[in-house]
């Protein structure tokens, strides 16, 4: 049996903690001392109640704020924390890991690549093992602390690590319990070109920014598109696959990443906005325009996405209109505060499979 911890007791890491605990391992379940999340009512439960996609209570082996407890004995660690936070808390987690402890980065959005120069810079001399993996495995939320409504689960998702062959290693030792099946991808940068979050997220919280601010409730999928915006979706998507194309990687369409996902069949951005059986179960409206969709998606996603392109030569008006906007109305300048893919980073990193 694998003993797990998971970084994280939002959403997603109370959703995997309780699925993994349900399918038999043995989950330790950190929060930061600075974000609780539900912890102490999850401590208080002994564990997580699933409900939806898997229902049953997950209990937990250990429920902490203390990360050197959280991760001791284990072997894998997920990281369910929300990407601003990749890097300090792997910087944290360095002093506790051990020889080949696996540390997997979920919706990792290129976190590997700076975890990476971080154990570069540190001179860390145990074997230590970063995967990236493309989304989190659920659509999920957590309605209330310790119980985690579970919509639904990703059928397949892609992962890489430093090298083909260690990718194929870890990709082998998780798909033994992992909610969805992983597939080996290139590199860090092709996982970190694959994830979908930058082409749907933030384009629709602008063209629903009157909205939000005037805390309007609404189906963010189905009632937040028009076709004239699937249309501009569709630009912002071609902008991100011209990209790979340069980089000889065949990403696949928005869509067609969703259909993978989600065992769906759609054939285009609006469809699948409008009749998404998984979206449009719940609202997923943003309360306010610095939400996650704006705050991650923008400087995680469609920052290093435009940094890559430009070096390649492709021309991504759509990507910088979007984050230039989201840098006015959030009074934050993204190019700076983004994550900048380097020409050294490309050459270290997206051969790297």
């Amino acid at each position: 049996m694998k003993n797990i911890a998971v970084i994280g007791c939002g959403h997603g890491g109370q959703a995997l903690a309780g699925h993994l605990a349900l399918l038999g391992l043995s989950v330790n379940l950190y929060a930061h001392p600075n974000h609780l999340g539900g912890i102490h009512i999850v401590n208080s439960k002994g564990g997580i109640d699933c409900q939806g996609a898997v229902e049953g209570f997950g209990k937990l082996n250990i429920i902490t704020t203390d990360l050197n407890l959280a991760v001791k004995d284990t072997e894998i660690i997920f990281i369910c924390l929300p990407v601003v936070a990749h890097e300090s808390i792997f910087i944290n987690l360095l002093p506790f890991l051990k020889e080949n402890h696996i540390v997997v980065n979920l919706s990792a959005q290129f976190s590997g690549i700076f975890q990476k120069e971080i154990l570069n810079r540190s001179n860390w001399d145990k074997n230590i093992i970063i995967a990236d993996v493309t989304s989190f495995p659920y659509a999920c939320r957590s309605e209330s602390p310790g119980q985690a409504n579970i919509v639904s689960i990703k059928q397949s998702m892609g992962l890489a690590s430093f090298n083909h062959n260690l990718s194929s290693e870890v990709a082998n030792i998780l798909n033994n319990f992992f909610p969805s099946n992983l597939r080996v991808m290139s590199s860090f940068v092709e996982v970190g070109l694959y994830d979908p979050c930058g082409v749907t997220h933030p384009s629709n919280v602008l063209f629903n920014a009157g909205r939000i601010g005037n805390n309007l409730e609404f189906y963010f999928y189905k009632d937040g598109i028009t076709k004239e915006t699937a249309s501009f979706l569709e630009k912002l998507d071609y902008e991100r696959i011209e990209i790979g194309n340069k980089l000889n990687l065949n990403l696949p369409k928005f869509y067609e990443v969703m259909n993978e996902y989600y065992n769906l069949s759609f054939k285009n951005i609006y469809d699948f906005y409008k009749f998404s059986p998984i979206h449009n179960k719940k609202t997923f409206c943003p309360m306010a325009i610095n939400h996650r969709y704006i705050t991650e998606d923008v400087p995680y996603s469609l920052v290093p996405w435009l940094t890559i392109g430009e070096q390649l030569g492709v021309k991504c008006s759509a990507m910088r209109n979007i984050i230039e906007i989201s840098s006015v109305l959030n009074n934050t300048n993204y190019f700076e505060k983004g994550r900048i893919i380097r020409e050294s980073h490309l050459r270290e990193f997206h051969k790297c499979g």
